[in-house]
């Protein structure tokens, strides 16, 4: 009688084993799959094509004058993809006739994060205080350094531009991701 019982536990605890391969298996394959494939986003570099959002249209920026345009852009994480969303802004400035002459600064201050306003002739960061000049240096507060420009392209008259992220609260302007 102990021999058969010997075999019923040996019988069962081998069911049970594969009872519970069979639904460890597809959850592994769920969440290691993602850590494999290469996300989408990367392959880009960001936004669009390329990381290339289109942000504005030339013949809308006044020329001298900064206007705060949003980026917009598919987002990619390891389990979604999410497009049409508002990765950031920037502040862009048309310095003449030309469609070469149009620059961007990212309206993310470099200290944590926080947006950046335009107050008369310079840029404030009212999270810390943190203020800079016409040009995006940074002269006082806690920002480790200036606003991080951002190329910038016009083409069939679309302001198009590269969004990066950069790391916070370091001197060197180091792009995330």
């Amino acid at each position: 009688m102990s021999d058969r019982r010997r075999v019923l536990k040996v019988v069962a605890g081998a069911a049970s084993a594969a009872a519970a391969g069979v639904a460890v298996v597809p959850v592994v394959g769920l969440v290691a799959a993602p850590a494999h494939t290469p996300s989408p986003l990367a392959a880009r570099g960001g936004a669009g094509e390329g990381g290339w959002s289109v942000v504005a249209r030339i013949d809308e920026l006044a020329v001298g004058e900064f206007v705060q345009v949003p980026v917009i852009g598919s987002e990619v994480d390891a389990w979604t993809a999410s497009p049409d969303r508002r990765l950031g802004a920037v502040w862009l400035k048309r310095r003449g006739a030309g469609t070469d002459a149009v620059e961007a600064l990212s309206a993310v201050c470099p200290h944590l994060g926080c947006l950046i306003d335009k107050q008369g002739d310079h840029f404030n960061c009212a999270c810390h205080v943190s203020s800079f000049a016409a040009d995006g240096r940074a002269l006082e507060g806690p920002s480790p350094r200036g606003m991080d420009p951002l190329e910038v392209r016009v083409h069939d008259g679309n302001v198009m531009v590269r969004w990066v992220r950069f790391r916070l609260g370091v001197a060197e302007r180091v792009k995330e991701g």
